[in-house]
């Protein structure tokens, strides 16, 4: 047989063989690959389901609700700037329903709908489908005043809306909140609300009204439960804003909450 001949048959068995060889490195690793055991991926928390307050229950509740969820301080994001909020531990049903509506998405797609400047700037509700829902979720109930003689009604305050009506109690609606941006006062005007109100402002709080502002006739009428520590010019911002006749912004003010610990 010519050499030629038996160079070119060699060399074709050997890249005959080659091939086979790939191929059957490529099953093996093919199998190897197939017969791997998946890393075990963490398991979402179990969301713990919702118990519906009411007047009977929200106070053993909201207790232990505020024992598992200590938190207070939260993040208040507008598209006028954020707020730091530190919440007040004296008021523990207070805080824990705040606490409770934020980490429960309560907040997420709210707006400012009221806002008088020089006043304050509400919001915290709406009368879309996926609030009612869950205010069903949440439950009918309202909180009790829990006032406190050194929360006042400065500016930055963060205070609970009530009914006024047959509401002797003033306890707080549980969803809408209320900043107070307020105005300073100078002491004969301090003298005029006290006697215009019918209200007692105490020495220590007369000079953060005259310095820093607020609204001193709410004390004693609205709980607060909260402060701005970060972010007081935000206020400002967002109660200079244009609104309608109802006092509603005519730019959306939304609202976004990030509890930072």
């Amino acid at each position: 047989m010519p050499i030629k001949l038996i160079i070119s048959l060699s060399l074709i068995l050997f890249l005959i063989a080659s091939c086979q060889d790939k191929e059957k490195k490529e099953t093996k690793q093919s199998k190897r690959e197939l017969t791997q055991i998946p890393k075990p991926q963490p398991k979402a928390a179990k969301q713990k389901k919702l118990t519906p307050l009411t007047n009977n229950n929200l106070e053993a509740e909201l207790s232990a609700y505020g024992k598992e969820n200590p938190e207070t301080l939260i993040l208040l994001k507008t598209p006028k700037g954020n707020m730091k909020i530190k919440l007040y531990q004296n008021t523990p049903f207070h805080r824990a329903n705040f606490i409770r509506l934020i980490k429960n998405d309560f907040y997420k797609n709210t707006l400012f709908y009221r806002v008088m400047n020089n006043f304050m700037i509400q919001g915290g509700d709406s009368d879309d489908w996926e609030r009612q829902n869950l205010k069903r979720k949440m439950g009918t109930y309202t909180l009790p005043a829990e006032f406190q003689n050194e929360n006042i009604h400065k500016k930055g305050a963060v205070s609970m809306a009530r009914q006024y009506e047959n509401n002797p109690e003033k306890r707080s609606v549980p969803f809408e909140f209320f900043i107070v941006q307020g105005t300073k006062y100078t002491p004969g005007e301090l003298l005029g609300a006290e006697k215009e109100y019918g209200i007692h402002i105490a020495e220590t709080h007369k000079g953060t009204y005259t310095q820093i502002g607020g609204c001193p006739h709410l004390d004693g009428q609205h709980t607060v439960f909260g402060q701005v520590i970060e972010g007081l010019d935000v206020i400002d911002s967002i109660a200079a804003v244009k609104v309608d006749e109802a006092n509603w912004p005519i730019e959306d003010i939304t609202i976004g909450f990030q509890i930072l610990e």
